[in-house]
């Protein structure tokens, strides 16, 4: 018999895994489809101690939201790194821990961008964390509609893959894939 994990009455340790539990049920299911319940069950937490330390569902989810479009990382060595970076995390080259968890921040926007309530939070988010800086970070002419192609291009090829085949598929139509990926971020980031 197996013996029951421990539970720390740690704040900041509850905190956590009350947004780690939210963030994987929130991209497995819609907004609308989960539970304080379930994400409290997930958390091995009373459903009180969500509402304790984020005020309500819609809290919860904005802060998940507010972590979900981060583009830091693909930016992180400037615009002209952004072309290989995207297309290897899409390609999925790049070993990432927070998809490895279960939590997929293109899920949570598929799986919520249609609710009443979560819809527009995640259209805030999506324009203020990934679409402006992309944006800033391609300047020049036409960088409103370059930035937003260049963001479509990229959750557009995530949409694919998630919902396409997810079988790995011969090494040289990836490599391919990825080199047709690379030019065309390449054209749309490029300053004008």
């Amino acid at each position: 018999m197996q013996t029951p994990k421990k539970v720390t009455r740690d704040s900041e340790a509850s905190r956590a895994r009350i947004l780690d539990a939210a963030k994987i049920r929130f991209s497995q299911n819609s907004y609308d489809g989960v539970g304080v319940r379930e994400i409290a069950a997930d958390a091995n937490l009373d459903p009180a101690m969500v509402l304790r330390y984020f005020g309500s569902k819609e809290n919860l989810f904005r802060e998940i939201a507010s972590q979900a479009f981060e583009v830091e990382a693909l930016l992180a060595d400037g615009i002209e790194a952004l072309p290989e970076r995207a297309a290897s995390l899409l390609m999925g080259e790049v070993d990432d821990d927070a998809w490895r968890s279960g939590y997929d921040p293109l899920r949570l926007l598929l799986a919520s961008i249609g609710s009443v309530t979560a819809g527009p939070i995640l259209s805030e988010y999506l324009h203020r964390d990934f679409i402006a800086p992309l944006v800033k970070a391609i300047g020049g002419r036409e960088a409103r509609e370059r930035g937003a192609l260049v963001a479509a291009q990229i959750v557009g090829f995530a949409l694919i893959r998630v919902a396409g085949d997810s079988s790995e598929g011969a090494l040289p139509r990836r490599k391919s894939l990825k080199q047709l990926l690379v030019k065309v971020l390449e054209d749309l980031s490029r300053a004008r």
